[in-house]
């Protein structure tokens, strides 16, 4: 759809969708007149995960949510900032978290060769539908996609030495987490809650589904 019909759906300025558009929020081609075509699905998709009121919080913060929620410790956050993030995370429900959330990372889609997926599994930390576990989510993951976290350097060269070709809705989905790398360097793949965010934010109703469910068992 058009950045017009997409800012009528959100309830936001056409700017607005062009500002989602250049963080990569929103997956969009050019046209040949070079304006802008934003995919359907994930504006519907943000529609429906997009509270009424409240902005995201920052990447410091949102990191900090989900690493609480994954029973992980926060060192980056002060005191007073965790208790007050504490009381926010007991008042809040699965589809807010989500839209909290939703600056921890930029979101980069990628179309590679299914013979570099084994290669390309072990260069990223997995997320998502990559990391799902039957036994907490109800399905096993997928692996036909990648999906996972690295650095924007580890993005860039991996998009080049694999030949990826950008594609929002391709079978590779590069997370560039907006913190400092330390963060989360060493993991095979996500805490469980970063796992369900990133598919509380999913187009496939299956997995988002199962994302909103673990979240809200995560916040009770």
């Amino acid at each position: 759809m058009t950045t017009a019909a997409a800012a009528e759906r959100l309830g936001v300025s056409q700017r607005q969708v062009q500002r989602l558009v250049e963080a990569r929020e929103l997956p969009a081609t050019r046209t040949a007149g070079d304006a802008w075509v934003v995919d359907a699905l994930a504006v519907n998709a943000m529609a429906r995960t997009r509270p009424t009121r409240g902005r995201p919080w920052s990447p410091a913060t949102a990191w900090a949510a989900l690493w609480q929620l994954s029973g992980l410790e926060v060192d980056w956050l002060d005191r007073r900032t965790m208790r007050r993030l504490d009381d926010r995370l007991a008042s809040i429900d699965a589809e807010e978290l989500v839209h909290a959330t939703r600056r921890r990372a930029i979101i980069r889609g990628f179309r590679a060769s299914e013979s570099f997926l084994a290669d390309l599994d072990v260069l990223v930390i997995r997320s998502g539908a990559r990391a799902m576990e039957r036994t907490r989510f109800g399905m096993d993951a997928d692996l036909a996609r990648i999906d996972g976290y690295c650095t924007a350097e580890a993005a860039d060269s991996l998009a080049r030495d694999f030949h990826l070709i950008e594609d929002p809705q391709g079978n590779v989905t590069l997370r560039v987490a907006a913190m400092p790398p330390a963060i989360i360097e060493g993991r095979d793949a996500m805490p469980v809650a970063v796992i369900a965010a990133d598919l509380a934010e999913s187009l496939g109703v299956r997995e988002r589904s199962a994302g909103l469910r673990v979240l809200g068992d995560l916040l009770r």
